[in-house]
């Protein structure tokens, strides 16, 4: 597999609106610290020197932050991150490793809409030959019937290089995770649905669903988090388009987990959750299916291996969703992960 089809991707500091928002934003937050027991609060200290940096007056400071977003702390364990780009940057092994990923999400994004055929190892078929990635990407764009380029915003992030710009699995995973939650509202007869993701990671299903024609959209996530899904979101649609806090006007709004707003699932048509309940605690993972109204849908795509992490196993949603009652409507392997499971559920 060639260096040529991969690369980093290249990134911009903010304009001075986005950035005075982000910068006080940061400010208002309480020190950086462990806010619960999911394996991500273990990385708040990570976050403390780039988010220093962002709240600082130095702009060329700041700016050379979210030039290099996914080379940051701000990014592990969701996106890249500095370690998996020091690594990316000096191990021919690891930029294999990676590659593969991006390609193997690709192909099955690519199964996912029926833009290509799904190979029958019954039938001999173990290889999938792309000849033309481009042309693959085009056929998953003409099955999902919208433009699919990728965010602007690519600081020193690793993907693949295509004609409309770089592509990390999370982008296909973005695009797969919209795609459904888009399928899911008009399954039930809603039109212009309103989505609310828990635990939002990279911010590219925020993304995709806005170009799939979402008006409403929020994030619920703990506060550093927050932090690169508003440099990514903010710089593609505009500072208007993109706040933190609760807001119930059309746009996307990042809620802090712990804050004002982080309890209110009510105005929302479907809930989202794509790889993080498992790994909160049990206490925090029922707490957000508690609050998901009556009759809402919820659409989980999770891993169910139930490890030990910490003093506690990890969580099977479907396990949580059963002891509260839930209404399981569909349930199938997830397309894009080997050994994860979607789901949709309705609310009690």
């Amino acid at each position: 597999m060639s260096d040529a089809l991969f690369g980093f991707g290249t990134g911009f500091g903010l304009d001075p609106v986005p950035r005075d928002r982000l910068r006080d934003y940061i400010r208002s937050l309480a020190p950086t610290a462990r806010l619960d027991a999911s394996i991500w609060s273990d990385y708040a200290q990570l976050y403390g020197e780039s988010l220093s940096e962002l709240a600082g007056e130095e702009v060329a400071r700041a700016n050379r932050v979210v030039e290099r977003l996914y080379a940051t702390p701000l990014t592990h364990g969701f996106l890249q991150g500095h370690m998996v780009h020091d690594s990316l940057t000096t191990n021919p092994a690891a930029r294999l490793h990676v590659g593969r990923i991006i390609l193997d999400r690709l192909v099955r994004l690519s199964e996912a809409v029926g833009a290509a055929r799904v190979q029958s190892r019954e039938h001999g078929q173990t290889h999938f030959v792309i000849e033309d990635l481009d042309g693959l990407f085009g056929a998953i764009e003409e099955r999902i019937g919208t433009d699919l380029v990728p965010p602007s915003q690519a600081g020193e992030l690793f993907g693949v290089r295509l004609a409309k710009g770089i592509f990390s699995d999370r982008h296909f995973d973005g695009v797969y995770g919209a795609w459904r939650a888009h399928a899911v509202a008009r399954a039930f007869g809603i039109q212009s649905p309103a989505f609310l993701e828990i635990g939002g990671g990279s911010g590219h299903l925020a993304y995709y669903a806005r170009q799939l024609g979402c008006t409403r959209f929020a994030i619920v996530d703990l506060p550093p988090v927050l932090v690169p899904q508003y440099v990514l979101l903010a710089t593609a649609f505009g500072a208007e388009a993109v706040g933190f806090g609760y807001r119930s006007e059309p746009g996307i709004a990042l809620v802090n987990a712990y804050g004002e707003g982080g309890d209110r699932f009510t105005d929302w048509d479907v809930v989202i959750n794509i790889d993080s309940l498992p790994e909160m605690a049990p206490v925090d993972a029922g707490r957000y299916l508690d609050r998901i109204r009556p009759g809402g849908l919820f659409l989980s795509i999770n891993q169910e291996s139930a490890v030990q992490n910490g003093d506690h196993r990890q969580n099977v949603v479907a396990e949580l969703a059963r002891a509260r009652g839930f209404r399981c409507h569909a349930r199938m392997p997830a397309w894009l992960r080997t050994g994860w499971v979607e789901e949709v559920f309705q609310a009690p």
